[in-house]
């Protein structure tokens, strides 16, 4: 009884661990393109820089989404996509709105077109100011 539970116990683990080796296998759900975008930013939170690999639209939107949660809360925030590089002439774009979701899709937008985003929020007029830096 003993080596008949014994040798149950052994072919358990070891068809786990065969299992457990095999070769994964990425299934697309139906609806979602192959084709999403990949975006590596890199961002910094109060002089604080550091890296993320976001994938598709809408990581893209939801991190900005933080930043600038993060920038209301009174932290300085900015990002830009890690393969742009800077160039010598700095052209500034300066925005400013009221509006929460005007400021994302300004942002979004500008780091799309190669430009180093900055955001600030002032509570007490509740104005966003985004300077875009490229």
């Amino acid at each position: 009884m003993k080596k008949t539970l014994k040798t149950v116990a052994l072919l358990s683990v070891m068809s786990l661990t065969a299992v457990s080796c095999q070769k994964e296998t990425l299934i697309t759900p139906q609806g979602i393109s192959e084709n999403v975008s990949t975006y590596t930013l890199c961002y910094t939170i109060d002089g604080e820089t550091s890296q993320i690999t976001l994938v598709g639209e809408v990581a893209w939107n939801e991190f900005v989404e933080r930043l600038i949660a993060l920038a209301e809360e009174g932290h300085s925030v900015s990002f830009r996509q890690n393969n742009q590089t800077r160039s010598m002439s700095k052209e500034k774009v300066i925005y400013t709105t009221h509006d929460h979701d005007d400021a994302v899709a300004w942002a979004v937008g500008m780091a799309k077109q190669g430009y180093e985003v900055t955001i600030d929020f002032d509570e007490a007029t509740h104005t966003y100011t985004c300077i875009a830096v490229k």
